[in-house]
């Protein structure tokens, strides 16, 4: 049974030079909007202890547009998507998922929401509101359906890049009797149950001797000299090659994950608190682990794959896989370990990846032993694959 579910697909396009124009008059106008209505909305609340939503800031943007007629150059729909985008960061923020809202900035990465009443797509061609000649797309990929909205961004080296939503109908891999345990690390990316590990392609690190030179170079050119814009460009291609490098191997890597197996289990980890510590910040960071889990996450559920992720406080390393015994203490520069019980040597992740992958599987049986009874685990993922809800309540670990 197939379901129906939004995909993202992102080419590069080279805008002309009157395109350019009104790109760069979109992005000036959305990000006015933006911080206007940013500084609006928390002046309100500290002087009259009022929250102002999004229709409230919908209403104000008519009188906005009447003092400033230069709003009316561009997409009315690009305003009104700014908004917002403001509004879901302020239930971001309120929900404790992210920080309180910054001000966007000129030099910063820009980007600007088309819906579909704000451009034409016709014969692979899109051409968006206020132009007159379509995009010249460099076109990747094809997709069937027609786009229901798309997105225009401007990286930090000047270059353009749209992203375009379709609804597409996706359908189940065919089922598999495999099953995998990952624990994820920085030496190596994962580490599963099956004994193999995916080494860490360590990019940041790799680039880092070009990156203090390009930052350096930066740094002594004068403020607002053209030679300080090239080198800033310089700088800014190299962190979108790493970029994009990072995201090519992560989406390979659990692509290759959920292809091959019907059931994947990994530890929630804390990354949150993980990246306090300075001295693993920025492997942590460059690993990448919640950007794996986020398309494992998602990928298991497109293609009815269970992925289950394990309690924090699991003590997955500490336990032998073989005989249960825990032990006490156990540092993190030891790879290697004996079981006093049982007298087997335990590789450290290994061992962690199998623990993982049995506490996911005794959960995924208790949570739902009282609906479908005493089943096999096989049994209990082709069941997920008939019923599309009960597959939904158990692929996230929920």
């Amino acid at each position: 049974m197939f379901q129906l579910v939004e995909k993202a697909y992102k080419y590069r396009f080279y805008p002309l030079k009157q395109q350019k124009e009104i790109l760069e008059k979109t992005f000036g106008c959305t990000r006015m909007v933006y911080n206007h209505f940013l500084d609006l909305r928390s002046k309100t609340y500290k002087e009259e202890k009022k929250s102002i939503n999004y229709n409230d800031t919908s209403k104000f943007l008519t009188s906005l547009k009447t003092k400033n007629p230069w709003l009316k150059e561009i997409s009315s729909v690009c305003l009104q998507q700014s908004l917002r985008h403001l509004d879901r960061a302020f239930i971001s923020f309120f929900k404790k998922k992210s920080k309180y809202p910054n001000f966007k900035k000129k030099r910063n990465r820009q980007s600007a929401k088309y819906m579909k009443t704000s451009f034409i797509y016709e014969n692979d061609k899109i051409t968006l509101a206020k132009m007159k000649e379509p995009l010249n797309i460099r076109w990747s990929r094809k997709f069937k359906d027609a786009p229901t909205s798309l997105t225009i961004t401007k990286e930090n080296d000047d270059t353009y890049y749209i992203s375009i939503i379709v609804k597409e109908k996706i359908e189940p891999l065919d089922f598999k009797k495999k099953k995998i345990g990952i624990d994820l690390g920085i030496i190596d990316t994962i580490t599963d149950s099956n004994g193999k590990s995916t080494k860490n392609p360590k990019l940041l690190n790799k680039a880092l001797k070009k990156l203090r030179l390009r930052q350096k170079s930066l740094s002594r050119k004068l403020k607002k000299s053209k030679n300080r814009i090239k080198a800033r460009k310089k700088l800014a291609k190299l962190h979108l090659y790493i970029k994009n490098k990072r995201l090519d191997f992560l989406h390979k890597l659990s692509w290759q994950l959920v292809n091959e197996n019907q059931v994947i289990a990994a530890e929630r980890l804390n990354i949150k608190n993980m990246l306090k510590n300075r001295h693993l910040a920025a492997s942590i960071s460059d690993v990448s682990w919640k950007q794996l889990i986020t398309f494992l996450e998602y990928k298991s559920k497109w293609y009815k794959r269970i992925f289950f992720q394990v309690d924090t406080f699991f003590p997955s390393s500490k336990t032998c896989n073989s005989c249960g015994h825990k032990l006490a203490t156990l540092a993190l520069s030891v790879r290697k370990w004996n079981c006093p019980n049982c007298h087997i040597v335990n590789n450290r992740d290994e061992n962690a990846a199998k623990n993982v992958l049995d506490k996911a599987i005794t959960e995924i049986k208790e949570k739902y032993r009282g609906t479908l009874g005493n089943v096999s685990l096989w049994s209990l993922c082709k069941t997920f694959l008939e019923d599309p809800k009960k597959a939904t309540n158990c692929e996230s670990g929920t």
